[in-house]
Protein backbone atom coordinates (compact mmCIF):
# COMPACT_ATOMS: atom_id res chain seq x y z
CA UNK A 1 0.00 0.00 0.00
CA UNK A 2 3.00 2.05 0.76
CA UNK A 3 3.80 4.08 -2.85
CA UNK A 4 -0.13 4.26 -3.74
CA UNK A 5 -1.13 5.44 -0.01
CA UNK A 6 1.53 7.98 -0.41
CA UNK A 7 0.36 9.32 -3.54
CA UNK A 8 -2.92 9.49 -2.74
CA UNK A 9 -2.68 11.16 0.89
CA UNK A 10 -0.36 13.46 -0.69
CA UNK A 11 -3.20 14.10 -3.25
CA UNK A 12 -5.77 14.92 -0.58
CA UNK A 13 -3.58 17.34 0.95
CA UNK A 14 -2.50 19.18 -2.07
CA UNK A 15 -6.33 19.48 -2.53
CA UNK A 16 -6.51 21.40 0.59
CA UNK A 17 -3.86 23.70 -0.52
CA UNK A 18 -6.23 24.14 -3.75
CA UNK A 19 -9.29 25.23 -1.64
CA UNK A 20 -6.91 27.98 0.66
CA UNK A 21 -5.31 28.96 -2.81
CA UNK A 22 -5.67 32.83 -1.93
CA UNK A 23 -3.72 32.86 1.14
CA UNK A 24 -1.38 29.91 -0.17
CA UNK A 25 -0.72 31.89 -3.16
CA UNK A 26 0.37 35.16 -0.69
CA UNK A 27 2.08 32.87 1.23
CA UNK A 28 4.19 31.85 -1.46
CA UNK A 29 4.86 35.22 -2.72
CA UNK A 30 5.37 36.37 0.34
CA UNK A 31 7.84 33.68 0.88
CA UNK A 32 9.82 34.26 -2.56
CA UNK A 33 10.19 37.95 -1.24
CA UNK A 34 11.92 36.92 2.00
CA UNK A 35 14.01 34.30 0.16
CA UNK A 36 15.24 36.86 -2.70
CA UNK A 37 15.99 38.91 0.51
CA UNK A 38 18.03 36.68 2.12
CA UNK A 39 19.82 35.38 -1.14
CA UNK A 40 21.16 38.66 -2.07
CA UNK A 41 22.91 39.46 1.36
CA UNK A 42 25.75 37.24 0.88
CA UNK A 43 26.23 39.03 -2.62
CA UNK A 44 26.19 42.23 -1.10
CA UNK A 45 28.73 41.16 1.62
CA UNK A 46 30.44 40.02 -1.06
CA UNK A 47 31.06 43.39 -3.05
CA UNK A 48 32.17 44.91 0.41
CA UNK A 49 35.13 42.55 1.10
CA UNK A 50 36.35 42.39 -2.28
CA UNK A 51 35.97 46.84 -1.93
CA UNK A 52 38.01 46.29 1.19
CA UNK A 53 40.64 43.96 -0.33
CA UNK A 54 41.26 46.30 -2.94
CA UNK A 55 41.08 49.21 -0.93
CA UNK A 56 39.04 50.93 -2.99
CA UNK A 57 35.68 51.05 -0.25
CA UNK A 58 34.90 54.64 1.31
CA UNK A 59 33.30 55.22 4.06
CA UNK A 60 29.89 57.18 2.68
CA UNK A 61 30.10 53.50 0.46
CA UNK A 62 30.26 51.38 3.52
CA UNK A 63 27.27 53.47 5.20
CA UNK A 64 25.47 52.50 1.99
CA UNK A 65 25.93 49.04 2.35
CA UNK A 66 25.18 49.06 5.69
CA UNK A 67 22.05 51.06 5.26
CA UNK A 68 21.11 48.06 2.44
CA UNK A 69 21.84 45.32 4.65
CA UNK A 70 19.74 46.35 7.09
CA UNK A 71 16.77 46.92 4.85
CA UNK A 72 17.19 43.32 3.57
CA UNK A 73 17.21 42.24 6.85
CA UNK A 74 13.82 44.29 7.64
CA UNK A 75 11.97 42.73 4.27
CA UNK A 76 12.89 39.18 5.64
CA UNK A 77 11.77 40.23 9.36
CA UNK A 78 8.23 41.45 7.96
CA UNK A 79 7.53 39.26 5.27
CA UNK A 80 8.93 36.08 7.23
CA UNK A 81 6.33 37.26 9.70
CA UNK A 82 3.55 37.60 6.82
CA UNK A 83 4.20 34.12 5.00
CA UNK A 84 3.63 32.24 8.66
CA UNK A 85 0.33 33.84 9.47
CA UNK A 86 -0.87 33.17 5.76
CA UNK A 87 0.40 29.37 5.84
CA UNK A 88 -0.24 29.13 9.29
CA UNK A 89 -3.83 30.07 9.60
CA UNK A 90 -4.64 28.13 5.99
CA UNK A 91 -3.44 25.07 8.50
CA UNK A 92 -5.48 25.81 11.57
CA UNK A 93 -8.29 26.43 9.10
CA UNK A 94 -7.72 22.95 7.23
CA UNK A 95 -7.39 21.64 10.60
CA UNK A 96 -10.97 23.05 11.31
CA UNK A 97 -12.34 21.81 8.31
CA UNK A 98 -11.05 18.25 8.89
CA UNK A 99 -12.76 17.93 12.38
CA UNK A 100 -15.83 18.96 11.38
CA UNK A 101 -15.76 17.11 8.28
CA UNK A 102 -15.13 13.91 10.69
CA UNK A 103 -18.20 14.86 12.78
CA UNK A 104 -20.45 15.38 10.38
CA UNK A 105 -19.63 12.07 8.34
CA UNK A 106 -19.89 10.06 11.34
CA UNK A 107 -22.71 11.12 12.63
CA UNK A 108 -24.28 10.75 8.80
CA UNK A 109 -23.34 6.90 8.92
CA UNK A 110 -25.94 4.09 9.56
CA UNK A 111 -26.13 2.52 12.88
CA UNK A 112 -24.62 -0.86 12.00
CA UNK A 113 -21.26 1.32 11.13
CA UNK A 114 -20.86 1.86 15.11
CA UNK A 115 -21.55 -1.65 16.38
CA UNK A 116 -18.18 -1.95 13.58
CA UNK A 117 -16.26 1.03 15.33
CA UNK A 118 -14.39 1.97 18.42
CA UNK A 119 -14.71 5.38 19.58
CA UNK A 120 -11.37 5.48 20.21
CA UNK A 121 -10.45 4.91 16.55
CA UNK A 122 -12.70 8.05 15.92
CA UNK A 123 -10.74 9.45 18.30
CA UNK A 124 -7.11 9.04 17.12
CA UNK A 125 -8.13 10.12 13.75
CA UNK A 126 -9.89 14.09 15.11
CA UNK A 127 -6.51 14.43 17.33
CA UNK A 128 -3.45 12.66 16.11
CA UNK A 129 -4.01 12.39 12.69
CA UNK A 130 -5.33 15.95 11.88
CA UNK A 131 -2.60 16.99 13.78
CA UNK A 132 -0.11 15.55 11.42
CA UNK A 133 -2.00 17.09 8.49
CA UNK A 134 -1.86 20.22 10.20
CA UNK A 135 1.64 20.08 10.66
CA UNK A 136 2.31 19.03 6.88
CA UNK A 137 0.50 22.10 5.61
CA UNK A 138 2.20 24.45 8.19
CA UNK A 139 5.75 23.54 7.72
CA UNK A 140 6.14 20.31 5.75
CA UNK A 141 5.06 21.52 2.48
CA UNK A 142 6.67 25.20 3.19
CA UNK A 143 9.81 23.86 4.16
CA UNK A 144 10.02 21.81 0.71
CA UNK A 145 9.15 25.05 -1.00
CA UNK A 146 11.89 27.27 1.01
CA UNK A 147 14.17 24.50 0.36
CA UNK A 148 13.40 24.20 -3.60
CA UNK A 149 13.74 28.02 -3.74
CA UNK A 150 17.05 28.04 -1.37
CA UNK A 151 18.48 25.18 -3.53
CA UNK A 152 18.06 26.39 -7.12
CA UNK A 153 19.11 30.32 -6.44
CA UNK A 154 21.58 29.29 -4.01
CA UNK A 155 23.14 26.93 -6.54
CA UNK A 156 22.56 29.17 -9.96
CA UNK A 157 24.63 31.86 -7.44
CA UNK A 158 27.40 29.97 -6.90
CA UNK A 159 27.81 28.49 -10.43
CA UNK A 160 27.50 32.49 -11.63
CA UNK A 161 30.47 33.03 -9.10
CA UNK A 162 32.83 29.97 -10.03
CA UNK A 163 31.09 26.99 -12.33
CA UNK A 164 34.31 24.43 -11.33
CA UNK A 165 34.00 25.55 -7.67
CA UNK A 166 30.42 25.16 -7.67
CA UNK A 167 30.58 21.82 -9.28
CA UNK A 168 32.89 20.32 -7.01
CA UNK A 169 31.19 21.36 -4.25
CA UNK A 170 27.62 20.15 -4.40
CA UNK A 171 28.85 16.82 -5.40
CA UNK A 172 28.21 15.17 -2.39
CA UNK A 173 23.77 16.62 -2.76
CA UNK A 174 22.75 13.43 -5.04
CA UNK A 175 23.47 11.41 -2.36
CA UNK A 176 20.52 13.38 -0.63
CA UNK A 177 18.12 11.67 -3.25
CA UNK A 178 19.58 8.09 -2.61
CA UNK A 179 18.49 8.37 1.02
CA UNK A 180 15.29 10.32 0.42
CA UNK A 181 14.11 7.53 -1.84
CA UNK A 182 15.35 5.13 0.26
CA UNK A 183 14.01 6.15 3.66
CA UNK A 184 10.21 7.34 1.43
CA UNK A 185 8.20 3.88 2.37
CA UNK A 186 9.54 3.07 5.38
CA UNK A 187 7.99 6.53 7.23
CA UNK A 188 4.84 6.02 5.34
CA UNK A 189 4.40 2.43 7.08
CA UNK A 190 6.09 2.71 10.46
CA UNK A 191 3.78 5.52 10.84
CA UNK A 192 0.75 4.19 9.78
CA UNK A 193 1.27 1.26 12.24
CA UNK A 194 2.07 4.03 15.13
CA UNK A 195 -1.37 5.47 14.17
CA UNK A 196 -2.97 2.36 14.35
CA UNK A 197 -1.50 1.47 17.67
CA UNK A 198 -2.24 5.19 19.55
CA UNK A 199 -6.01 3.98 18.07
CA UNK A 200 -5.77 1.11 20.35
CA UNK A 201 -4.37 2.73 22.96
CA UNK A 202 -6.69 5.91 22.94
CA UNK A 203 -9.77 3.37 22.74
CA UNK A 204 -8.50 1.51 26.02
CA UNK A 205 -7.88 4.55 27.93
CA UNK A 206 -11.54 5.49 27.01
CA UNK A 207 -12.89 1.97 28.18
CA UNK A 208 -10.96 1.79 31.08
CA UNK A 209 -12.33 5.12 32.55
CA UNK A 210 -15.54 4.85 31.69
CA UNK A 211 -15.67 1.19 33.11
CA UNK A 212 -13.26 1.91 35.89
CA UNK A 213 -16.51 1.12 38.85
CA UNK A 214 -16.48 -1.76 37.05
CA UNK A 215 -13.24 -2.64 37.26
CA UNK A 216 -12.88 -1.85 41.20
CA UNK A 217 -15.67 -3.78 41.97
CA UNK A 218 -14.38 -6.76 40.63
CA UNK A 219 -11.23 -6.44 41.59
CA UNK A 220 -9.73 -6.06 37.98
CA UNK A 221 -8.14 -3.18 38.05
CA UNK A 222 -4.73 -4.34 38.36
CA UNK A 223 -4.83 -6.46 35.34
CA UNK A 224 -6.61 -3.94 33.27
CA UNK A 225 -3.46 -1.84 34.03
CA UNK A 226 -1.45 -4.32 32.98
CA UNK A 227 -3.54 -4.72 29.45
CA UNK A 228 -2.83 -1.07 29.06
CA UNK A 229 0.92 -1.14 30.03
CA UNK A 230 1.13 -3.67 27.15
CA UNK A 231 -0.61 -1.51 24.92
CA UNK A 232 1.33 1.16 25.80
CA UNK A 233 4.97 -0.63 25.32
CA UNK A 234 3.39 -1.56 21.64
CA UNK A 235 2.97 1.90 20.86
CA UNK A 236 6.05 2.66 22.13
CA UNK A 237 8.15 0.26 20.05
CA UNK A 238 6.16 1.11 17.01
CA UNK A 239 7.12 4.74 17.68
CA UNK A 240 10.77 3.86 18.03
CA UNK A 241 10.85 1.92 14.88
CA UNK A 242 9.37 5.39 13.21
CA UNK A 243 12.14 7.45 15.05
CA UNK A 244 14.58 4.98 14.20
CA UNK A 245 14.32 6.04 10.31
CA UNK A 246 13.81 9.39 11.34
CA UNK A 247 16.80 10.26 13.28
CA UNK A 248 18.93 8.21 10.97
CA UNK A 249 18.49 11.22 7.93
CA UNK A 250 18.94 14.20 9.95
CA UNK A 251 22.43 12.87 10.98
CA UNK A 252 23.05 12.18 7.31
CA UNK A 253 22.15 15.34 6.36
CA UNK A 254 24.61 16.81 8.40
CA UNK A 255 27.29 14.65 7.51
CA UNK A 256 26.64 15.73 3.78
CA UNK A 257 26.91 19.40 4.24
CA UNK A 258 29.75 18.79 6.21
CA UNK A 259 31.60 16.87 3.37
CA UNK A 260 29.94 20.06 0.71
CA UNK A 261 32.02 22.21 3.20
CA UNK A 262 35.09 20.49 3.37
CA UNK A 263 35.44 20.30 -0.48
CA UNK A 264 34.91 24.13 -0.26
CA UNK A 265 37.86 24.46 1.75
CA UNK A 266 40.09 22.29 0.30
CA UNK A 267 38.95 23.12 -3.66
CA UNK A 268 37.99 27.16 -2.48
CA UNK A 269 41.14 27.84 -0.73
CA UNK A 270 43.44 26.52 -3.32
CA UNK A 271 41.45 28.48 -6.16
CA UNK A 272 41.61 31.88 -3.90
CA UNK A 273 45.32 30.77 -3.68
CA UNK A 274 45.56 30.46 -7.16
CA UNK A 275 44.47 33.57 -7.96
CA UNK A 276 41.05 31.91 -9.81
CA UNK A 277 38.76 33.22 -7.15
CA UNK A 278 38.71 36.09 -5.30
CA UNK A 279 38.49 36.48 -1.39
CA UNK A 280 35.01 37.90 -1.86
CA UNK A 281 33.55 35.08 -3.71
CA UNK A 282 34.85 33.01 -1.86
CA UNK A 283 33.20 34.36 1.32
CA UNK A 284 29.80 34.63 -0.60
CA UNK A 285 30.31 30.82 -1.35
CA UNK A 286 30.85 29.78 2.08
CA UNK A 287 27.30 32.15 2.70
CA UNK A 288 25.88 30.34 0.16
CA UNK A 289 26.96 26.73 1.24
CA UNK A 290 25.34 27.22 4.46
CA UNK A 291 22.12 28.57 2.84
CA UNK A 292 22.30 25.28 1.30
CA UNK A 293 22.44 23.23 4.24
CA UNK A 294 18.72 24.36 5.05
CA UNK A 295 17.38 22.96 1.75
CA UNK A 296 19.08 19.47 3.09
CA UNK A 297 17.25 19.71 6.28
CA UNK A 298 13.93 20.92 4.97
CA UNK A 299 13.99 18.17 2.56
CA UNK A 300 14.72 15.99 5.12
CA UNK A 301 11.62 17.33 7.37
CA UNK A 302 9.44 17.72 4.58
CA UNK A 303 9.81 13.95 3.85
CA UNK A 304 9.62 13.17 7.17
CA UNK A 305 6.04 15.43 8.19
CA UNK A 306 4.46 14.76 4.47
CA UNK A 307 5.05 10.89 4.98
CA UNK A 308 3.32 10.99 7.93
CA UNK A 309 0.40 13.43 7.15
CA UNK A 310 0.00 11.21 4.06
CA UNK A 311 -0.29 7.88 6.12
CA UNK A 312 -2.82 10.00 8.54
CA UNK A 313 -4.69 11.38 5.55
CA UNK A 314 -5.22 7.60 4.22
CA UNK A 315 -6.60 6.85 7.48
CA UNK A 316 -9.41 10.30 7.72
CA UNK A 317 -9.98 9.73 3.79
CA UNK A 318 -10.69 5.95 4.75
CA UNK A 319 -13.66 7.07 7.10
CA UNK A 320 -14.77 9.85 4.53
CA UNK A 321 -15.28 7.04 1.56
CA UNK A 322 -17.39 5.32 3.20
CA UNK A 323 -20.76 5.80 1.11
CA UNK A 324 -23.06 3.75 3.94
CA UNK A 325 -24.87 6.58 5.07
CA UNK A 326 -28.56 7.85 6.41
CA UNK A 327 -30.42 8.77 3.30
CA UNK A 328 -31.89 12.35 4.51
CA UNK A 329 -33.65 13.31 1.23
CA UNK A 330 -35.48 16.29 0.27
CA UNK A 331 -36.40 18.52 3.49
CA UNK A 332 -39.38 19.63 2.01
CA UNK A 333 -40.54 16.43 -0.37
CA UNK A 334 -43.41 16.13 -2.36
CA UNK A 335 -46.95 15.77 -0.99
CA UNK A 336 -45.39 17.01 2.83
CA UNK A 337 -47.08 20.22 3.37
CA UNK A 338 -48.21 19.62 6.96
CA UNK A 339 -46.89 18.55 10.36
CA UNK A 340 -46.95 14.93 10.76
CA UNK A 341 -50.13 14.28 12.91
CA UNK A 342 -48.85 10.61 14.30
CA UNK A 343 -50.71 8.29 12.63
CA UNK A 344 -48.28 4.96 12.82
CA UNK A 345 -48.93 1.69 10.55
CA UNK A 346 -46.43 -1.42 9.93
CA UNK A 347 -47.52 -3.74 7.18
CA UNK A 348 -46.10 -7.19 7.66
CA UNK A 349 -42.67 -5.39 9.21
CA UNK A 350 -39.59 -8.03 8.41
CA UNK A 351 -36.22 -7.17 9.84
CA UNK A 352 -32.86 -8.46 10.41
CA UNK A 353 -29.92 -6.48 11.99
CA UNK A 354 -26.98 -6.25 9.89
CA UNK A 355 -24.90 -9.31 9.80
CA UNK A 356 -27.37 -11.58 11.12
CA UNK A 357 -29.26 -14.02 9.52
CA UNK A 358 -32.12 -14.24 12.34
CA UNK A 359 -35.46 -12.14 11.65
CA UNK A 360 -35.41 -9.45 14.52
CA UNK A 361 -39.01 -8.98 13.21
CA UNK A 362 -41.34 -11.09 10.93
CA UNK A 363 -44.44 -10.34 9.42
CA UNK A 364 -45.37 -7.63 12.27
CA UNK A 365 -48.79 -5.84 11.77
CA UNK A 366 -50.61 -2.77 13.73
CA UNK A 367 -52.32 0.43 13.13
CA UNK A 368 -52.18 3.15 15.64
CA UNK A 369 -54.11 6.85 14.53
CA UNK A 370 -52.82 9.62 16.04
CA UNK A 371 -53.29 9.91 19.97
CA UNK A 372 -54.24 6.58 20.11
CA UNK A 373 -51.53 4.34 22.52
CA UNK A 374 -49.91 0.62 21.99
CA UNK A 375 -48.27 -1.54 24.43
CA UNK A 376 -45.32 -4.08 23.06
CA UNK A 377 -44.59 -6.79 25.52
CA UNK A 378 -41.93 -9.74 24.98
CA UNK A 379 -39.49 -11.81 26.51
CA UNK A 380 -36.01 -10.67 25.97
CA UNK A 381 -34.76 -10.76 22.19
CA UNK A 382 -38.17 -10.94 20.88
CA UNK A 383 -37.29 -7.87 18.79
CA UNK A 384 -39.41 -4.89 21.04
CA UNK A 385 -36.69 -2.71 20.75
CA UNK A 386 -36.38 -3.30 17.14
CA UNK A 387 -39.06 -2.04 16.78
CA UNK A 388 -38.77 0.85 18.62
CA UNK A 389 -35.55 1.71 16.64
CA UNK A 390 -37.53 1.51 13.68
CA UNK A 391 -40.01 3.92 13.99
CA UNK A 392 -37.63 6.36 14.11
CA UNK A 393 -35.77 5.10 11.79
CA UNK A 394 -32.14 4.09 13.48
CA UNK A 395 -32.36 1.53 10.77
CA UNK A 396 -33.70 1.18 7.96
CA UNK A 397 -37.18 -0.98 7.01
CA UNK A 398 -37.95 -2.87 4.31
CA UNK A 399 -39.87 -0.43 1.65
CA UNK A 400 -43.81 -0.01 1.81
CA UNK A 401 -43.67 -2.00 5.72
CA UNK A 402 -43.77 0.95 7.94
CA UNK A 403 -45.79 4.33 7.32
CA UNK A 404 -46.21 7.31 9.01
CA UNK A 405 -49.05 9.47 7.92
CA UNK A 406 -49.54 7.46 5.42
CA UNK A 407 -45.99 7.57 3.85
CA UNK A 408 -43.36 5.15 3.73
CA UNK A 409 -40.53 6.51 6.46
CA UNK A 410 -37.87 5.73 4.25
CA UNK A 411 -39.07 8.16 1.84
CA UNK A 412 -39.76 10.62 4.74
CA UNK A 413 -36.61 13.41 5.53
CA UNK A 414 -34.37 12.08 8.14
CA UNK A 415 -34.75 15.49 9.88
CA UNK A 416 -38.85 15.42 9.53
CA UNK A 417 -39.66 12.43 11.01
CA UNK A 418 -36.93 12.40 14.09
CA UNK A 419 -38.69 15.93 14.76
CA UNK A 420 -41.73 14.16 14.59
CA UNK A 421 -40.32 11.09 17.00
CA UNK A 422 -38.98 11.52 21.02
CA UNK A 423 -37.52 8.11 21.48
CA UNK A 424 -36.78 7.08 24.95
CA UNK A 425 -34.08 4.05 24.41
CA UNK A 426 -33.60 1.57 27.17
CA UNK A 427 -29.55 2.91 28.36
CA UNK A 428 -30.35 6.09 29.51
CA UNK A 429 -27.83 8.36 28.15
CA UNK A 430 -26.96 12.03 29.24
CA UNK A 431 -24.23 14.57 29.12
CA UNK A 432 -21.66 15.87 31.25
CA UNK A 433 -23.28 19.07 31.61
CA UNK A 434 -26.12 20.24 34.44
CA UNK A 435 -29.25 18.77 34.15
CA UNK A 436 -30.43 22.16 32.75
CA UNK A 437 -28.75 21.82 29.63
CA UNK A 438 -29.66 18.16 29.59
CA UNK A 439 -33.22 18.75 28.85
CA UNK A 440 -33.03 21.29 26.62
CA UNK A 441 -31.14 19.57 23.88
CA UNK A 442 -34.67 18.35 23.35
CA UNK A 443 -35.72 21.98 22.87
CA UNK A 444 -32.68 24.43 23.18
CA UNK A 445 -35.43 27.30 23.65
CA UNK A 446 -37.36 25.76 26.92
CA UNK A 447 -38.10 27.71 29.71
CA UNK A 448 -37.33 26.65 33.29
CA UNK A 449 -41.18 26.59 33.60
CA UNK A 450 -41.45 24.21 30.97
CA UNK A 451 -38.57 21.99 32.32
CA UNK A 452 -40.23 22.04 35.53
CA UNK A 453 -43.27 20.71 34.11
CA UNK A 454 -41.30 17.65 32.96
CA UNK A 455 -39.53 16.86 35.55
CA UNK A 456 -42.76 17.13 37.95
CA UNK A 457 -44.81 13.97 35.20
CA UNK A 458 -41.22 12.02 35.70
CA UNK A 459 -41.81 12.34 39.33
CA UNK A 460 -38.11 13.92 39.21
CA UNK A 461 -38.64 17.42 40.14
CA UNK A 462 -38.64 17.19 43.93
CA UNK A 463 -35.22 15.03 43.76
CA UNK A 464 -33.50 17.71 41.47
CA UNK A 465 -34.38 20.71 43.84
CA UNK A 466 -32.65 18.48 46.89
CA UNK A 467 -29.46 18.90 44.65
CA UNK A 468 -27.15 21.86 46.32
CA UNK A 469 -27.73 24.04 42.46
CA UNK A 470 -31.20 22.50 41.64
CA UNK A 471 -31.33 22.36 37.58
CA UNK A 472 -28.18 24.15 37.64
CA UNK A 473 -26.30 20.72 38.84
CA UNK A 474 -23.46 19.69 36.79
CA UNK A 475 -23.52 16.06 36.04
CA UNK A 476 -20.62 13.53 36.02
CA UNK A 477 -20.07 11.67 32.66
CA UNK A 478 -22.77 9.93 31.19
CA UNK A 479 -24.89 11.05 34.29
CA UNK A 480 -22.95 8.98 36.69
CA UNK A 481 -23.70 11.41 39.28
CA UNK A 482 -27.16 10.12 39.42
CA UNK A 483 -28.97 6.80 40.69
CA UNK A 484 -30.13 4.76 37.50
CA UNK A 485 -33.94 5.23 38.31
CA UNK A 486 -33.25 9.23 38.03
CA UNK A 487 -31.12 8.58 34.67
CA UNK A 488 -34.04 6.90 33.21
CA UNK A 489 -36.37 9.74 34.72
CA UNK A 490 -34.26 12.60 33.43
CA UNK A 491 -34.40 11.12 29.78
CA UNK A 492 -38.26 10.47 30.38
CA UNK A 493 -38.87 14.02 31.11
CA UNK A 494 -36.22 15.36 28.02
CA UNK A 495 -38.77 12.85 25.33
CA UNK A 496 -41.54 14.52 26.80
CA UNK A 497 -39.92 18.57 26.63
CA UNK A 498 -39.82 17.64 23.21
CA UNK A 499 -43.73 17.43 22.48
CA UNK A 500 -43.24 14.85 19.46
CA UNK A 501 -46.63 14.04 18.36
CA UNK A 502 -44.91 10.07 18.27
CA UNK A 503 -43.35 9.09 21.44
CA UNK A 504 -41.65 5.96 21.90
CA UNK A 505 -40.86 4.24 25.40
CA UNK A 506 -38.23 1.31 25.27
CA UNK A 507 -38.39 0.18 28.85
CA UNK A 508 -37.52 3.53 30.45
CA UNK A 509 -38.69 2.60 33.60
CA UNK A 510 -36.77 -0.50 33.94
CA UNK A 511 -34.56 0.99 36.71
CA UNK A 512 -37.85 2.36 39.01
CA UNK A 513 -39.58 0.76 41.89
CA UNK A 514 -43.54 0.13 41.55
CA UNK A 515 -45.36 2.99 43.15
CA UNK A 516 -43.26 5.55 41.46
CA UNK A 517 -43.61 3.94 37.77
CA UNK A 518 -47.70 4.02 39.05
CA UNK A 519 -47.69 8.14 39.96
CA UNK A 520 -45.33 8.46 36.88
CA UNK A 521 -47.67 6.99 34.43
CA UNK A 522 -51.04 8.46 35.82
CA UNK A 523 -49.64 11.42 35.15
CA UNK A 524 -48.53 10.42 31.80
CA UNK A 525 -52.10 9.73 30.95
CA UNK A 526 -53.38 13.23 30.64
CA UNK A 527 -50.12 14.74 29.40
CA UNK A 528 -49.86 12.36 25.95
CA UNK A 529 -53.54 12.19 25.35
CA UNK A 530 -52.93 14.10 21.82
CA UNK A 531 -49.61 12.09 21.02
CA UNK A 532 -49.13 8.25 19.31
CA UNK A 533 -47.44 6.80 22.07
CA UNK A 534 -45.52 3.89 21.94
CA UNK A 535 -44.43 1.78 25.24
CA UNK A 536 -41.70 -1.04 25.81
CA UNK A 537 -41.99 -2.90 28.74
CA UNK A 538 -41.61 -6.09 30.35
CA UNK A 539 -43.57 -4.84 33.15
CA UNK A 540 -47.51 -5.17 32.64
CA UNK A 541 -48.51 -2.46 34.54
CA UNK A 542 -46.66 -0.02 32.04
CA UNK A 543 -48.73 -1.16 29.79
CA UNK A 544 -52.53 -2.40 30.98
CA UNK A 545 -54.22 0.75 30.62
CA UNK A 546 -53.17 1.42 27.16
CA UNK A 547 -55.94 0.83 23.84
CA UNK A 548 -53.78 -2.03 22.53
CA UNK A 549 -50.74 -4.86 23.50
CA UNK A 550 -48.45 -6.60 21.16
CA UNK A 551 -47.01 -10.07 22.14
CA UNK A 552 -44.03 -10.63 20.61
CA UNK A 553 -42.16 -13.92 21.00
CA UNK A 554 -38.74 -14.56 18.75
CA UNK A 555 -39.76 -11.16 16.19
CA UNK A 556 -43.67 -12.86 15.56
CA UNK A 557 -47.04 -10.98 17.13
CA UNK A 558 -48.22 -14.26 19.48
CA UNK A 559 -51.08 -12.20 20.95
CA UNK A 560 -52.98 -8.83 20.26
CA UNK A 561 -55.33 -7.14 22.20
CA UNK A 562 -56.62 -4.99 25.13
CA UNK A 563 -55.16 -5.67 28.77
CA UNK A 564 -58.57 -7.44 29.68
CA UNK A 565 -59.23 -9.16 26.39
CA UNK A 566 -55.57 -10.89 26.92
CA UNK A 567 -55.74 -11.54 30.65
CA UNK A 568 -59.27 -13.65 29.94
CA UNK A 569 -57.08 -15.73 27.30
CA UNK A 570 -54.76 -18.58 28.48
CA UNK A 571 -51.04 -17.55 27.15
CA UNK A 572 -48.10 -15.76 27.29
CA UNK A 573 -49.69 -12.41 28.50
CA UNK A 574 -51.93 -14.40 31.26
CA UNK A 575 -49.24 -15.77 32.73
CA UNK A 576 -47.36 -12.71 32.85
CA UNK A 577 -49.93 -11.47 34.66
CA UNK A 578 -49.88 -13.88 37.46
CA UNK A 579 -45.80 -14.11 37.73
CA UNK A 580 -46.33 -10.28 38.55
CA UNK A 581 -49.09 -10.10 40.70
CA UNK A 582 -46.98 -13.33 42.49
CA UNK A 583 -43.82 -11.18 42.71
CA UNK A 584 -46.01 -7.84 44.02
Amino acid sequence: MGSLGVKSGVRSILSIFLRHRGKVALGVVCLLVTDGAQLTIPLVVKGVIDRLAGESATRAWLGEQALVLCALASIVAAFRFAWRHFFFSTARSAELELRNRILDHALSLKSRFFNQTRTGEFMALATNDVESVRQAIAMGFVAGFDGSVYALVGIAAMFWLDPVLALLTILPLPLLAVLMGLSLKAVYNRWDAVQAAFEGLTEKTRESVAGIRVLRAYGRAAEDSADFERGNEDYFRKYMRYVTVDAFFHPAVLLLAGSCVAILLGAGGLRVMEGKTSIGSFVAFTSYLGMLTWPMIAAGWMLSLVQRAAASMDRINHLLQIRDTEQRGDPRPPGLTSPIRGRVEARNLTFSFPDQEREALSGVSFLLEPGESLGVVGQVGAGKSALAQLVCRLHDPPPGTLMVDGKDVLDLPLETLRRAVAYVPQEAFLFSDTIAENLRVARPGATHEEMERVCRLASLHGEILSFPRGYETLLGERGVTLSGGQKQRLCLARALLKEAPILVLDDTLSAVDADVERRILVGLSGAVQNRTLIVISHRVSAVRDLMRILCLEDGRVIQSGTHDELSAVPGFYQRMVELQEVEE
